[in-house]
């Protein structure tokens, strides 16, 4: 595998996470599913000096961002984990189906892949996958108003047990 190519895309990444994050930041994990057919990145980072993350999502509902703009740089984002995939297929390596990119604003990255076939781990559905992984990885969890979430959270627990 060409490491100087795998570089050169997790600094795409970083660069591109720069571009997108309005605010200074400490710290952005990014969860990314890709398959033949579809992808999709999302991430969570954390403002300087403040211990609740924002999610990629709501972005774009903040004062002075452009929605399409906005869309239109997480695309991008969106790319870049494609473009990761496509690096490990075109070398012959088997492709992860999701992975875990952790960036921290001294530039400082952790990258983790996972081979789980998703539509097989325990019948999740994108939603639910992505719930179990803030859960993992952020440690929150969801609020009693989604009861089929939290339901979800504690089924996931008792089989780690």
């Amino acid at each position: 595998m060409n490491t100087e190519k795998l570089e050169r895309i997790y600094q795409k990444a970083a660069m591109q996470l720069n571009n997108i994050i309005p605010e200074p930041w400490s710290k952005v994990l990014v969860y990314s599913e890709v398959d033949e057919y579809s992808d999709s990145t999302v991430f969570f980072y954390y403002p300087k000096n403040k211990q609740e993350p924002i999610y990629s999502l709501d972005i774009e509902d903040m004062e002075g961002i452009n929605e399409g703009e906005s869309d239109r740089q997480l695309n991008l984002l969106d790319s870049i984990f494609r473009e990761l995939w496509e690096e490990f297929k075109s070398n012959d390596l088997e492709p992860w189906t999701n992975v875990t990119f952790v960036l921290c604003s001294t530039g400082k990255f952790d990258v983790e892949f996972d081979y789980t076939l998703l539509e097989e781990e325990n019948n999740y559905d994108h939603y639910e996958r992505l719930i179990v992984w803030k859960y993992k990885k952020l440690g929150i969890t969801p609020g009693e108003k989604r009861a089929s979430d939290v339901k979800l959270i504690r089924d996931y627990i008792n089989t780690q047990q």
